[in-house]
C-alpha cells in the first residue's frame, strides 16, 4: 500500500487536503461510486478490490467535482477524490478533501444549529482536533469519518457552518506553542468531566477541567430515562436468577461508570462494557444511576457523549449570552490561546 500512503503524504503537505477513510463503522462490502465520470460497483476481495467485476488492487477517481457513494440504503454525496482499496476483506475507502470542505462539513455534522459565535467555535476546535490527531492511522489516512475521530457526511454544507470555517480560517487553540488537546461534546447534563475521568490512561492537561455547568439545561438529554429488558440481559450475563438489585462502580458519584454489581442473589462484577456491550442499544452517556424494578434495568441519566471539554448546546447558550467564540473556547480551555496554524512550530503532525 506504499503508493496509496505516498500520495495521501503529499496531498496533505502539499495543498492541505486531509485524507478521511469514511464509512469504516458502517463496514460495506461493496459500494457504488457516482459522478460525471460513470458508476462503478466496487468491492472487497481478499487483498485487492473487484471494480465492475474486475479483479485490481486498488481504484481512485479524483477529477469529478461531486461524487455520490452509494451502501445498500445508504447514499451520500462527497466532493475532492477517493481511492478505494481492500485489505483481508475490509474495504478501505479513502477520501481526499480540502480543509475548508472538511471542516465545514465537520461544523454541520458536529453542531447543525448554532449561533455564530458558537459555530466559529466549533470551527476552530474542529480545526483543532483534526490537526492535532491527523497521521495517527498507518494505512494512508489521517482521520475517520465517525465519532472516534469526529463526525463527517460529506455534502451539502450549509453556509453557517462554511462562514464559520472561513472566519476563523487558520486558527487553532494552542498551549505553551503546542497544538492543545480538545474535546467536545453534545450535552453534559450539569459536569464538565476531566479525560482521565472517561478513559483509562487519558493524560489531563493544566487546561482541562471539572466544573458544574448547567447551561445545557434546556437540552432534552440535560436529564434522560432508558429502560432495558433484565432477563435477556441477565441470561447474557450467565446469572442463574434474576438480579434483585445492583450497585454501579464510580470513582466518585458525578463520574462514570466503570461497572455494576448484581446481586442475583450473590453479587456479582462486570465491567461497563460488559454489560453495555449486551443491551440493545448503548446509553446515551455513561453518567447515570441505575436500578431495578419490575423485571426492568432502569437507568436515569444525565448528558449525551463523553462530557469532556466544550459543552456544545452550553457553547451556543453563551453565544446567546453574547460571548464570542474566544470567550466560550477560554471558559472550557483556560490557558490556552487562539493561534495561527504558522505559528505553532510543534504539535503538527
Amino acid at each position: 500500500m506504499s503508493h496509496i500512503m505516498l500520495l495521501a503524504i503529499s496531498l496533505i503537505s502539499v495543498s492541505k487536503t486531509f485524507t478521511i477513510r469514511i464509512l469504516a463503522a458502517e463496514h460495506p462490502q461493496e459500494v457504488i461510486i457516482s459522478s460525471n465520470q460513470g458508476t462503478h460497483t466496487i468491492r472487497a476481495s481478499g487483498d485487492g478490490i473487484m471494480v465492475d467485476g474486475k479483479l485490481q488492487s486498488y481504484f481512485q477517481q479524483m477529477e469529478a467535482a461531486r461524487y455520490t457513494i452509494s451502501a445498500g440504503e445508504m447514499k451520500r454525496r462527497y466532493a475532492g477524490g477517493f481511492t478505494f482499496y481492500a485489505s483481508e476483506g475490509e474495504l478501505f475507502i479513502l477520501n481526499y478533501i480540502p480543509e475548508e470542505d472538511y471542516l465545514a462539513s465537520v461544523v454541520a455534522s458536529e453542531m447543525p444549529a448554532g449561533g455564530a459565535e458558537a459555530l466559529k467555535a466549533q470551527a476552530v476546535l474542529a480545526r483543532t482536533y483534526a490537526y492535532k490527531n491527523m497521521g495517527d492511522h498507518d494505512r494512508g489516512y489521517d482521520l475517520l469519518d465517525s465519532q472516534l475521530s469526529q463526525v463527517y457526511k460529506g455534502l451539502p454544507v450549509n453556509s453557517a457552518s462554511l462562514e464559520a470555517v472561513r472566519e476563523t480560517a487558520g486558527l487553532v487553540l494552542g498551549y505553551e506553542g503546542d497544538v492543545a488537546e480538545v474535546y467536545y461534546h453534545s450535552t453534559c447534563g450539569g459536569m464538565i468531566l476531566l479525560p482521565s475521568d472517561v478513559w483509562e490512561g487519558a493524560k489531563d492537561q493544566p487546561y482541562h477541567r471539572r466544573i458544574a455547568d448547567t447551561l445545557c439545561s434546556n437540552s432534552p438529554f440535560y436529564a434522560w430515562e432508558d429502560t432495558f429488558r433484565l432477563d435477556t440481559l441477565a441470561a447474557a450475563l450467565g446469572l442463574e436468577a434474576l438480579p434483585r438489585s445492583l450497585r454501579l462502580v464510580k470513582d466518585t458519584t458525578f463520574t462514570p461508570v466503570k461497572g455494576f454489581v448484581f446481586y442475583a442473589p450473590d453479587s456479582m462484577y462486570f465491567d461497563y462494557n460488559d454489560v453495555v456491550n449486551l443491551l440493545d442499544h448503548r446509553p446515551k452517556t455513561r453518567r447515570f444511576e441505575a436500578e431495578i424494578s419490575d423485571g426492568l434495568l432502569l437507568i436515569h441519566g444525565h448528558g449525551y457523549g463523553h462530557g469532556v471539554g466544550m459543552c456544545q448546546l452550553s457553547a451556543i447558550a453563551l453565544a446567546e449570552s453574547g460571548a464570542n467564540y474566544r470567550d466560550i473556547l477560554f471558559h472550557y480551555f483556560p490557558g490556552t490561546e487562539i493561534l495561527a496554524l504558522s505559528r505553532i512550530s510543534k504539535g503538527v503532525k
